[in-house]
């Protein structure tokens, strides 16, 4: 996990999250419930500030140099708060193999959503500067169109893919964590153009918002890992402190072993 956070620095939550997906599948590892939606609120975060640093850079690149500095502004709360439940601003190293390496700590879920309060406004402020700003408008509708045909067949994803017109989002296809208990839309646009993916981005945040916000206030109690794998099959009366009952840990002990298949996971990342 210290490897793969590096492999997306604006998104490191969701390579970890893909990285901790493939072994639990193979294994058939349970997730605490606790743990699934901290897991859902944390690659959420990382969407927003993903988002966020496409927005500055963009808007910079058409001209526009104030949005560049308000998104520092947001973005360092969301880094704020990764700070204080991992440890790190930008290499987490967070996710486990069977939850998260640890709980939330004391008063982070009204910290979380006292951001969201003060963040959904922001959104509102970008819109005001950019959305109908007529110089905006020339350089970005009508620009790099790509249409819905195209976008599959370059195996587009993400907001590339739904601003093409394709209504495909991981979250609900694959219906991992518990995305399936909150109230989201999928946000896409038919444009195809630049302006359809700003649009679409913008709409994301305010989504990821939405679904951090019902499930800070969903966040159940109890576990936040799942520190048993399960007993070897060909072993079903094992006692559990026998050898060969596998145990995952911190670090995954000797003990945890992945069955040899194949398998393919994927996960919606920004």
């Amino acid at each position: 996990l210290p490897y793969v956070t590096r492999w997306d620095y604006l998104a490191t939550m969701f390579t970890e999250a893909v990285t901790v997906n493939a072994p639990e599948r193979l294994a058939n590892i349970q997730i605490p419930k606790r743990a699934s939606y901290i897991r859902m609120i944390m690659p959420e975060l990382s969407r927003i500030a993903s988002h966020l640093l496409w927005l500055g850079p963009f808007m910079a690149d058409v001209g526009a140099q104030t949005p560049f500095f308000y998104i520092f502004r947001e973005r360092e709360m969301i880094y704020d708060l990764f700070e204080a439940a991992t440890g790190m601003r930008m290499m987490h190293n967070y996710f486990r193999i069977g939850g998260v390496a640890v709980d939330l700590p004391y008063g982070w879920v009204d910290k979380c959503l006292d951001s969201c309060h003060y963040f959904l406004p922001k959104v509102d402020e970008y819109e005001q500067l950019i959305t109908n700003n007529p110089i905006f408008l020339e350089r970005v509708e009508g620009i790099g169109v790509i249409g819905r045909e195209e976008a599959i067949n370059w195996g587009l994803s993400g907001p590339m893919l739904r601003a093409s017109g394709v209504r495909w989002d991981l979250r609900k296809v694959d219906h991992y964590e518990c995305y399936d208990e909150s109230d989201w839309q999928i946000q896409w646009q038919k444009g195809g153009d630049s302006l359809a993916r700003y649009s679409v981005r913008i709409g994301e945040m305010r989504e990821s918002v939405g679904i951090i916000q019902q499930a800070l206030k969903l966040l159940p109690g109890g576990p936040y890992e799942n520190s048993e794998a399960r007993r070897l099959n060909q072993h079903k009366n094992v006692e559990w402190n026998d050898s060969d009952y596998r145990f995952i840990g911190k670090k995954s002990s000797p003990t945890f072993r992945l069955p040899k298949q194949e398998h393919y996971v994927r996960i919606e990342a920004p």
